[in-house]
C-alpha cells in the first residue's frame, strides 16, 4: 500500500511540476512577446525626440546649419529641415538640398508628430520621424531618420530567449515523459518481483507444510489403528488422547502458517496497548500458573496508538508463549508498558534459558526455529506486525540468562 502511495505521488510531481513549469513559460513568452515591440516603438520614440531636441538647440545657435552637418550619432540614417516653400534647407545628404518635399503644407497645417516605419532604396527599414520645429521665429519641418537595428534587436533577443525556454519545456516534458514510461516499467517490474516473491513463498510453505504434518499425520493414524485394533478401553483413550494432541499441534501449525502468508490489511483504529496487555496476560495465567510461572504487570494506564487490536494481541501472546516455552521449570514475566517521548514501550521480561548468541542474528528468519518442534514462524510473524504499525521489535537474550523482548509503537 505504501509503494502505491509513493508512485502516485511521484506520478502528481511528474505531472504538476512540469505542467506548471509550461504554464509559466507560456505566460512569460505571451507576456514578452507583447511587450517587446512596444518597448522597441518606445525606444525609437526616446531616442528620435531626444535626437529631434538636440537637432533643435543646434540649429538655433547656428542659422547657416553648418553645425547641423558635423552632427551625427550611429542611430542616425538621415536627418533634414524643410521650409514653409516645402524646400529642404538642410539635408544630411548635400546632393538633396534645395529639393521640394510634398507633403510640408499639410503637414505644417495639422501641426502634428508623424512616425512610421520606412524602407530606403538600399532595402533598409528605417524609423522615420516628422515634426516641426521653431527657429528664429519661422517653422520647420524636422524629417529624422533613424537606424532601427538596435531597437528591433531587443524583439530578436526575446525571440530567442521564447525559443531557448520553449525548448528548455520541451526538453523537461520529453524528460517527464521518459521518467513516466521508466516509473511504470518499475512499477510492472515490481508487481512481477512480488508475484515471483509469493510463488516462492507458497512453495516454501507447501514444502514446510508438508514436512510438518506429515509427522502428526503418520502420528494419528499409527495410533487411530491400534485404537482400532485394540480391545483395552483404557488403552484406546490413551490412543484417543495422543490423537488429540497431535491434531492440536497440527491445528496449530496450520494457523501459524495461515497467520505468516495472510495479506490482512485492516483499517487500524485509535487501541488501548494497555488493555490489550491486561487481556493477553489474563488468557495465558492459567498456563504458566500450572507450570509454576508468575506473571507480574507494571503497565500504565491509557496508552492509545493507531492499530489493528486483533494482530497486536497476536504479536503479544505469541512473546507471552515465547517465555513460558523458555521456561519448562517454572520461573517469572514481567509485563511493563511506559511511554517514552512519542512511543509506547511494551516489554516482555523472563528469566528463562535465553537463546544462544550464535542464534540471536537467526530469531527473526521465517522457518528458522532452535525447538525441536514448531514452524519458527512466531517471531517474524511479530515482526512483520510491529513494522506494519510503523514500529519496532526488538529482542535482547543470552544463554541461561533469559530475554528481553521489546515492542516499540508511535503513540496517537
Amino acid at each position: 500500500m505504501s509503494s502505491w502511495r509513493d508512485m502516485s505521488r511521484t506520478v502528481r510531481f511528474l505531472i504538476v511540476v512540469p505542467l506548471s513549469f509550461t504554464m509559466l513559460v507560456l505566460w512569460f513568452a505571451w507576456t514578452a512577446f507583447r511587450i517587446a515591440p512596444q518597448m522597441a516603438a518606445d525606444n525609437l520614440r526616446g531616442g528620435a525626440l531626444s535626437i529631434s531636441s538636440a537637432i533643435q538647440q543646434l540649429a538655433s545657435s547656428d542659422p547657416a546649419f553648418d553645425r547641423l552637418a558635423g552632427y551625427s550619432t550611429p542611430d542616425i540614417a538621415y536627418f533634414s529641415l524643410v521650409d514653409k516653400n516645402g524646400t529642404i534647407v538642410f539635408h544630411t545628404n548635400p546632393a538633396l538640398a534645395g529639393r521640394k518635399q510634398s507633403d510640408y503644407v499639410s503637414f505644417q497645417a495639422e501641426n502634428r508628430i508623424e512616425e512610421q516605419r520606412e524602407v530606403l532604396g538600399t532595402g533598409e527599414e528605417v524609423y522615420l520621424l516628422k515634426s516641426m520645429i521653431n527657429l528664429s521665429e519661422e517653422q520647420y519641418m524636422l524629417v529624422l531618420a533613424l537606424h532601427t537595428y538596435r531597437a528591433d534587436n531587443l524583439i530578436r533577443q526575446v525571440d530567442r530567449a521564447i525559443g531557448i525556454v520553449i525548448a528548455l519545456t520541451l526538453a523537461l516534458w520529453g524528460m517527464t515523459i521518459m521518467l513516466f514510461f521508466m516509473q511504470k516499467r518499475e512499477e510492472a517490474r515490481e508487481k512481477e518481483m512480488l508475484r515471483r516473491e509469493e510463488l516462492a513463498r507458497l512453495g516454501e510453505l507447501s514444502a514446510v507444510m508438508a514436512h510438518e504434518i506429515r509427522n502428526p499425520v503418520a502420528g494419528i493414524k499409527g495410533f487411530a489403528q491400534l485404537a482400532q485394533v485394540s480391545e483395552n478401553i483404557e488403552q484406546s483413550r490413551e490412543y484417543a488422547g495422543i490423537i488429540v494432541s497431535q491434531s492440536i499441534r497440527m491445528e496449530s501449525l496450520v494457523n501459524d502458517l495461515l497467520a505468516f502468508a495472510r495479506n490482512d490489511r485492516r483499517e487500524m483504529g485509535q487501541t488501548d496497548i494497555a488493555g490489550l496487555a491486561e487481556d493477553c496476560v489474563a488468557l495465558v495465567r492459567n498456563e504458566a500458573d500450572s507450570l509454576g510461572i508468575s506473571v507480574r504487570k507494571s503497565l500504565i494506564p491509557n496508552v492509545f496508538c493507531r492499530a489493528v487490536p486483533e494482530h497486536l494481541i497476536q504479536l503479544i501472546l505469541n512473546l507471552l508463549k515465547n517465555s513460558i516455552q523458555a521456561m519448562p521449570e517454572g520461573g517469572e514475566i514481567i509485563v511493563e508498558l511506559e511511554k517514552i517521548g512519542k512511543m509506547a514501550v511494551l516489554r516482555i521480561v523472563d528469566n528463562g534459558v535465553g537463546i544462544s548468541e550464535e542464534d540471536i542474528p537467526h530469531i527473526f528468519e521465517p522457518f528458522w526455529t532452535s525447538k525441536a518442534e514448531g514452524t519458527g514462524l512466531g517471531l517474524s510473524l511479530c515482526q512483520r506486525i510491529a513494522e506494519e504499525h510503523g514500529g519496532r521489535l526488538r529482542l535482547s537474550s543470552s544463554s541461561g540468562a533469559g530475554s528481553v523482548a521489546t515492542f516499540e509503537l508511535p503513540l496517537l
